[in-house]
């Protein structure tokens, strides 16, 4: 489900009203323009009850009453509006859900936390992407709690938008009376009582105090002080003087000195808005732009011209492993998005030492297919945890710690198993490369971090690893995983802007549980949670769908997990041929359906498994600013791993990059996902990674579908023989 109106604007919006009137005006606010405020024509005698607070959460307005009764009880009425900024008056708009909480839902069993008599007068809440903060505040501390936020787009009526905590009640030993809490992006800004000084928190819900010490920065402002107000608008703070009417807009840097860079824009405010002003920032989703749509390579062409998003993600396999021969014989008429190089794939003349002896790249029995052997390059999976990661690409001194680049020159020595160097050729990986070559394939892919399976996924669809290393898809910990606060997905994300319209689809359960949900999902939005089974369904009904024109905008795919037998994932240790015939019945599906023109399918592996690739990883942002694990800070991407994209939009033999200096890791895809939704950034609330990692929508380079999609043949070995009825 999507929301019902259509935006007609890609400008973030100011609230403005007044404390001793309930007439309210509504402003467009865009930086690049000439007039910063642009006044939104409303209806004549518009008005709003003063007395109500409200706040931008997900993609909602949130409004709530000051202390109240009903039915005896004490308590806060509350809104939660599809804000429509193109209604005559947008602040009595449609309302999804509206209630009453009572006052013990926030107080608990105390009836006052300080000895001011007004504190519950008016209830403290600061929206935090999809979480909410209540605050109480005293002047020995700040008493909070951390909401769930569940709009429950699909069921309008009388739920509550916040039904259980996230976190449980707390106090924050810096936090408190006089205190403004700030919400932008992944952070909090809290400007102190003396309106001069300032702390920034980073804001980490999986924290039992999510905005947990220590700060990121502290520091005093020279240019603000307490005659100056601050709102956040989108990425910007918005510095108003209300007596002098006068305005900066900065833009917000948390690795700044003082967190405010410039001002970007400055000069005199609105004649309404002054000292007896509140404003309200709010950010609607960004529509597609007209003016770009037709131009192949923008987001707003991939908006308009796919409609579906496909995502398989399999396992354990680098770069060099699978793809590295895809253009031996040279570039061959490649088609390069990005930066022009050649097409950078394995040569024999890369090596590894087994001891003193150097083990050179080399093919998996020559390259060729036979019913002779197995298509099974190695014969032990190869160790893949952080450090065996980091020993694998620092084979000398000063490594990691040392910020040196990677040599890649230590993974026989981790695994003390030359097979680590062997790879397999397009004869004998036809679907995988045929796809690539037919389609497109990026050589600069890189695993988010160095490490395996849990930690690289978590990566590709909430930014980071949890400050987690390792996994823990087995026994209790993986059994209660669900049951203690994490970091939000893209899944949660979406569903604060009321985007519904998503699937997992699995091929097998693992440990009676669909591993992506367990990990992933489970525990963050409490309506999915109550009926899953509307977001869940097996990789056959996926083919069905697919055939059927029934696909969801966003389908998550998992594969059969490593087995003795019959595993799809591409794990070593199992048979390649039932992957790369489940890849192909996945492509069948997806081309033989009506949707194909308007369909992306993205290819994709998790981690490259101790596998060798040549290309050195770059350093990276950090998700989290306090992340830190075993002296890993997460800010070193791992080595290369294959991703392929599908699409009648995309020229055969593309090979693409990114711009920049940053290049494609897993957080690509979330990342692209979110901007092909239109959710703007600051409300994604995934961690710095997300926010820097780069798009791949110039990918799309067609400027007609192409017509030309080929038909591919899996391979075969001894164990699946050609035209041997075992699948």
């Amino acid at each position: 489900m999507t929301r019902k109106y259509q935006k007609t604007s890609s400008y973030d919006f100011l609230i403005c009203r007044n404390q001793h009137g309930n007439n309210y005006r509504l402003y467009q606010v865009d930086p690049d323009a000439e007039a910063l405020f642009s006044p939104v024509q409303l209806g004549t005698d518009v008005s709003f009850d003063r007395s109500y607070r409200m706040a931008q959460v997900g993609g909602y307005l949130l409004q709530w009453s000051p202390l109240c009764e009903q039915a005896g009880k004490p308590g806060y009425r509350f809104n939660l509006l599809e804000f429509n900024p193109d209604l005559s008056d947008p602040l009595n708009g449609q309302v999804l859900q509206s209630g009453y909480w009572d006052k013990k839902k926030f107080w608990g069993y105390r009836d006052y936390y300080s000895a001011n008599p007004d504190e519950d007068q008016y209830l403290d809440l600061v929206p935090m992407t999809s979480f909410i903060l209540s605050m109480i505040p005293a002047k020995g501390r700040g008493t909070f709690e951390l909401w769930n936020f569940d709009p429950q787009p699909n069921s309008p009526g009388k739920a509550d938008p916040i039904p259980y905590p996230y976190t449980g009640q707390g106090g924050f030993p810096l936090i408190k009376k006089g205190h403004t809490l700030i919400p932008i992006g992944n952070y909090v800004l809290d400007r102190l009582p003396d309106r001069k000084h300032f702390r920034l928190w980073s804001f980490d819900p999986q924290q039992q105090t999510p905005l947990s010490l220590p700060a990121v920065q502290e520091g005093r402002w020279e240019h603000i002080d307490e005659h100056h107000e601050l709102t956040a608008i989108g990425d910007h703070l918005l510095d108003w003087n209300p007596e002098e009417g006068t305005y900066r807009l900065w833009a917000f840097d948390p690795e700044h000195a003082d967190v405010l860079v410039g001002p970007v824009r400055e000069g005199k405010l609105p004649s309404d808005i002054g000292p007896d002003t509140m404003l309200t920032g709010y950010q609607p989703r960004i529509p597609v732009q007209a003016k770009w749509a037709e131009t192949p390579g923008t987001i707003d062409f991939m908006r308009s011209k796919i409609k579906h998003v496909v995502y398989y993600m399999l396992e354990s396999r680098s770069f060099d492993n699978v793809c590295g021969w895809l253009y031996e014989k040279g570039d061959q008429g490649c088609h390069y998005i990005g930066s022009q190089e050649p097409f950078d794939g394995a040569s024999t003349d890369d090596f590894n030492f087994d001891g003193k002896q150097k083990v050179h790249v080399s093919q998996f029995r020559e390259g060729k297919l036979s019913e002779e052997w197995d298509l099974m390059a190695l014969t032990q999976d190869p160790f893949h945890d952080t450090t065996d990661n980091l020993q694998q690409m620092f084979a000398e001194s000063p490594g990691y710690w040392g910020r040196a680049k990677p040599d890649m020159g230590g993974f026989i020595l981790n695994n003390a198993n030359p097979q680590v160097m062997e790879t397999f050729s397009p004869e004998q990986l036809p679907i995988l490369n045929g796809l690539a070559r037919h389609f497109g394939v990026s050589d600069k892919w890189f695993c988010s971090i160095p490490g395996g399976t849990d930690v690289n996924r978590a990566f590709s669809v909430t930014g980071s690893a949890f400050n987690r290393l390792g996994t823990w898809e087995g026994g209790n910990v993986y059994k209660y995983w669900p049951y203690s606060p994490h970091r939000q997905s893209i899944w949660k994300a979406l569903w604060s802007q009321g985007i519904t319209d998503w699937k997992i689809y699995n091929a097998v359960l693992w440990e009676d549980c669909i591993f992506t949900y367990q990990l992933y999902l489970k525990g963050q939005i409490p309506t999915v949670d109550k009926n899953p089974t509307q977001f869940l369904a097996g990789l056959d009904q996926f083919k069905q769908d697919a055939q059927n024109g029934n696909l969801p905008a966003f389908s998550f795919l998992e594969p059969v997990w490593i087995a003795p037998s019959g595993a799809t994932s591409y794990h070593p240790g199992a048979d390649l041929v039932p992957g790369e015939k489940a890849l192909n019945e996945i492509y069948e599906a997806v081309k033989s359906g009506p949707g194909w023109e308007q369909t992306l399918l993205v290819i994709t592996f998790d981690k490259n498994n101790g596998i060798y690739d040549h290309v050195a990883p770059p350093y990276a942002k950090k998700p989290w600013p306090n992340d830190l694990d075993n002296g890993f800070a997460y800010d070193l991407m791992g080595p290369r791993v294959p991703t392929i994209m599908v699409s009648p939009w995309i020229k055969e033999q593309s090979v693409f990059r990114a711009d920049g200096e940053v290049p494609f890791d897993s957080t690509s895809f979330a990342a692209t996902l979110l901007h092909w939704f239109g959710v703007p950034k600051s409300l994604w609330g995934l961690g710095d990674r997300m926010d820097v990692a780069p798009s791949f929508e110039p990918v799309f380079q067609a400027t007609e579908p192409r017509k030309d999609a080929p038909t591919l043949t899996p391979p075969y070995d001894k164990s699946f023989p050609r035209g041997g009825n075992n699948t």
